[in-house]
């Protein structure tokens, strides 16, 4: 009988084949698991983004009314009464931002006259806009708004950051229905172009920007808005206005806006002088740029006061971009500049003393 010898290497090859298949079974789990997870956290997420912004639409009802302008609607929310012919203050928000913003200002215009604030197309609780965001397609919805809800001209423009290239772009449309303007720390259309730090900067939010709108769909956004400081604002706008930053569409708009930042400042470049038309400008002293910018900020502020011949300036102390529309300390000095101009406008006087 012949004995056949295994010998100790022969022994163990069945042995070290199982830990390989057992990685290989591990490996499989481990790839289901992450395609699983994959799948699953994008549905995940606009799960809840759904649902939180049909709980915001239902427990934040506009304030004001919605008016038509051609197949959407636009909010505006106007109070106060043109006493003794004095012209209607219209309110233009920052990027993103929406008719909440002015919880501190508007009631203390309305006060004197009257005084209204709207949500730009696809922002707050107006409907998107199938035009353009350009300042050009804005200021004409603006026009649209103001004429179907019939609030009465002249206007005094008053623009907040952005905005204030969009108040801009309206006095030059239809500058016959405007009696002034105020600018708080308004946006420049040389910011994106200047300097190789605006070049970078502006670069990158247009980067940001063109991801926003498929992240907010994810509920990205509205997750980032919980680690955000909140305005200081009265409860009830300030809760809309952090609705508001974390819907979609508000978004889509946002992003829209300032992706079409080259078309809109190609447009505030081409207006004209305004004349001797009363004009103030509000400037804030910190805005968190790179100090190039902060140093060109300040220089672009002062510039502004050359679009008019009736124009001056303030520089806020110790405040910031935000603060001078969000506090309610630093709003006084915007509310101030408002209603000096409200003053120019109806006796005829000049701001320049």
């Amino acid at each position: 009988m012949t004995t056949t010898r295994v010998s100790a290497t022969q022994k163990s090859l069945p042995a070290n084949t199982k830990p390989t298949g057992r990685i290989r079974k591990w490996l499989k789990r481990v790839g289901l698991s992450l395609l699983v997870l994959v799948i699953a956290l994008p549905i995940t997420g606009a799960t809840y983004q759904f649902v939180a912004t049909k709980i915001d639409e239902h427990n934040f009802l506009p304030m004001g009314q919605m008016i038509d302008v051609g197949g959407y609607s636009l909010h505006l929310y106007c109070v106060g009464q043109n006493t003794d012919g004095r012209s209607t203050v219209v309110l233009e928000p920052g990027l993103g931002a929406t008719s909440s913003a002015w919880a501190w200002i508007q009631p203390e215009i309305a006060k004197t006259t009257r005084v209204c604030a709207y949500d730009r197309a696809g922002l707050g609780w107006s409907a998107p806009s199938p035009a353009p965001r350009d300042a050009q397609h804005i200021a004409t919805e603006l026009h649209t708004l103001l004429a179907r809800s019939q609030t009465p001209g002249p206007y005094i423009l008053v623009g907040w950051s952005y905005g204030g290239l969009y108040v801009r772009r309206y006095a030059e449309q239809y500058r016959n229905e405007v009696s002034g303007l105020v600018l708080l720390d308004s946006s420049s259309p040389d910011q994106c172009t200047s300097t190789a730090s605006g070049q970078a900067q502006c670069a990158s939010f247009a980067k940001i920007y063109s991801v926003a709108s498929f992240l907010a769909r994810l509920g990205v956004m509205r997750v980032m808005s919980v680690f955000q400081s909140a305005p200081a604002l009265p409860s009830l706008q300030r809760q809309a206005l952090v609705a508001a930053s974390s819907a979609t569409k508000d978004w889509d708009a946002q992003s829209a806006e300032f992706l079409a930042s080259p078309a809109t400042n190609a447009q505030v470049h081409a207006a004209r002088s305004l004349g001797n038309m009363p004009m103030f400008v509000v400037t804030a002293v910190n805005h968190g740029t790179p100090p190039e910018l902060e140093q060109l900020w300040q220089v672009w502020q002062k510039g502004f006061t050359s679009l008019s011949s009736n124009s001056v300036q303030q520089i806020v102390p110790d405040s910031t971009h935000v603060s001078i529309v969000f506090d309610d300390t630093d709003a006084k000095a915007s509310i101030s500049a408002i209603l000096q101009v409200v003053d120019t406008a109806h006796t005829g006087k000049s701001l320049v003393h």
